[in-house]
């Protein structure tokens, strides 16, 4: 391993493990009630060295908000096939179940009713429910370019999101204490949003 992909290899180790420590005591405290230096005592480390990997808390908080965008886009770039409804279906949970993925700690961060606004800011900044609910539609509509989506399909596909992202919020405020989605409750989101897409 050269010296540099080392240092690179010890900079996102360093990231992840300020963000893990900075999720845990955004979900112990709440966001406001967390201070740099809450979170650079819990590293043992000096501000200057967490300001090197991030430049305000506000940053730590959108590492964190870009786990699950990350996971999501992962299963998006496998291009699986969308033909069918099961295919459609499957895909739906895959991308709930790369969400389960996330980090308890981030998760925990996403019950905070506090940072739900700034959450829901970042996500939509990212483009990535708009991206899926295009993917969706254009799937529906049998194409792959996304002036002949009709728009029947794109109101479906984008109501289908939209129900997604409020089941999941219902569920981390309907069992604060489950880190993860279990295997049932993916089912069920995934039922959801396939059963308004669909229908």
């Amino acid at each position: 391993m050269s010296t540099d992909t080392f240092a690179d290899a010890r900079r996102t180790d360093t990231r992840d493990r300020i963000i893990r420590v900075a999720a845990g005591l955004f979900a112990d405290r709440g966001f406001a009630g967390t201070s740099i230096r809450d979170i650079s005592d819990a590293l043992g480390v000096t501000k200057a060295a967490l300001y090197y990997h991030f430049a305000s808390k506000d940053d730590i908080l959108r590492a964190i908000v870009d786990q699950p965008i990350t996971s999501v886009r992962s299963v998006m770039d496998k291009q699986p096939p969308l033909a069918s409804e099961s295919d459609r279906r499957a895909f739906v949970r895959d991308i709930i179940a790369s969400m389960a993925e996330c980090d308890p700690e981030s998760i925990a961060v996403f019950k905070d009713p506090q940072i739900q606004a700034l959450v829901s800011a970042e996500i939509s900044a990212s483009g990535i429910t708009n991206v899926l609910a295009i993917t969706l539609a254009s799937a529906l509509s049998g194409t792959t370019d996304p002036a002949q989506i009709q728009p029947e399909h794109l109101v479906r596909a984008t109501a289908a999101v939209a129900a997604g992202l409020a089941v999941i919020d219902s569920w981390h405020l309907a069992f604060p204490d489950e880190p993860k989605f279990s295997p049932t409750s993916i089912d069920y989101i995934a039922d959801t949003v396939s059963a308004v897409l669909e229908r």
